[in-house]
């Protein structure tokens, strides 16, 4: 029996002919294999970042170059993980995918495919306390392969186990009550505030003046950080407290130093009866010799008066009445009027 295969009839389409021709001429190879090579350098077939075959339009192939180098390859460490990333994949409508190469040294030779990418962005979780060097280069639909982004690679580490290092320290140290760090495992309430779990350093290791306002964060310090009495006078700029900062209430007898409060102070039409005690008298008020008292009943005690205008004293309980005026002086009897004095007219 012939192994070779019939000869590919002219009649059908020049692309399809094309590809019958290399599987035919590949089936007559002496080893009688066709490989995934051999289907995507026949042109017929792409490779995607998935490693599957896909169908290559016509014509694509030969429009597809070499793949450029990638640029600005950064490595960027997080907690367990380091996230790569890279420019230049738009390079060509033939970009297929970006394989992303890994070693513990700085070495190229040894470097090992962990992975691919199609966009220009890749996370690679390797655990905390981890230090690798990168490479990438790009792979074309017709699985060519360009160079790497540089033949150094870039350095990516990932942040120290947390758990790893208190250990370590409190090894150092002896005693878990020597070492300068203690842990939380839980979340823990300390004067009324949740402290979260994890790490802290001991107030002891802290040098003194050694934390700076650069060091605070905004609007760390609550009033559960502010010991009782610990704001005095000296710690409060002038013209800082305002009135919204006094409560309603706030300012007793006891907050207001003698002889502070001025007629300035005291707003127009502001002290009613209400606020006036039940006498107003002189400084040197004595009663029957010097001064002067006016009470709210209406009684008065002068040791000497101008009076400008007229006088009229009149009795509640008889009527009578003593009326002064600028030249007369009349006495009434009820309303009958008994005296008169000065200008008869």
């Amino acid at each position: 029996m012939s192994n070779q295969l019939p000869a590919i009839t002219s009649s059908i389409a020049p692309d399809l002919r094309n590809f019958l021709n290399r599987v035919r001429e590949a089936f007559e190879d002496p080893d009688g294999l066709v490989t995934r090579e051999d289907l995507v350098d026949s042109g017929v077939f792409q490779s995607n970042a998935a490693g599957d075959l896909e169908f290559l339009e016509p014509g694509e192939a030969e429009s597809c170059v070499s793949p450029p180098a990638p640029v600005n390859l950064v490595a960027t460490g997080a907690m367990t993980s380091v996230v790569l990333t890279w420019a230049g994949v738009s390079y060509n409508p033939c970009y297929a995918y970006t394989e992303i190469w890994r070693a513990d040294t700085n070495d190229l030779g040894l470097a090992v495919l962990i992975g691919t990418a199609t966009a220009g962005m890749y996370a690679d979780a390797v655990g905390s306390d981890a230090s690798n060097y990168y490479w990438v280069r790009f792979v074309n639909v017709i699985d060519d392969k360009g160079s790497y982004n540089q033949t150094a690679g870039t350095l990516g580490e990932t942040a120290p186990d947390l758990a790893y290092v208190f250990e370590q320290l409190t090894a150092a140290y002896g005693t878990t009550s020597d070492a300068p760090f203690f842990q939380l495992d839980t979340p823990t309430t300390i004067n009324g505030v949740t402290i979260a779990a994890g790490t802290y350093i001991k107030e002891a290791k802290i040098h003194n003046s050694q934390i700076t306002t650069a060091k605070i964060k905004d609007a760390a310090i609550d009033s559960a950080k502010i010991v009782d009495a610990a704001i005095i006078t000296a710690k409060i700029a002038d013209a800082n407290i305002t009135t919204a900062k006094i409560a309603n209430l706030a300012v007793g007898a006891a907050q207001i130093a003698n002889a502070t409060i001025t007629a300035t102070q005291i707003q127009d039409a502001a002290i009613t009866n209400a606020k006036i005690d039940n006498v107003i008298q002189s400084t040197a008020y004595s009663a029957g010799t010097a001064g002067w008292k006016i009470d709210k009943a209406g009684a008065m005690e002068m040791n000497n008066a101008t009076f400008r205008g007229t006088i009229d004293v009149s009795s509640a309980a008889s009527g009578s009445r003593l009326v002064i005026d600028d030249d007369t002086i009349e006495v009434y009897d009820g309303s009958t009027l008994r005296v008169k004095l000065g200008n008869l007219a």
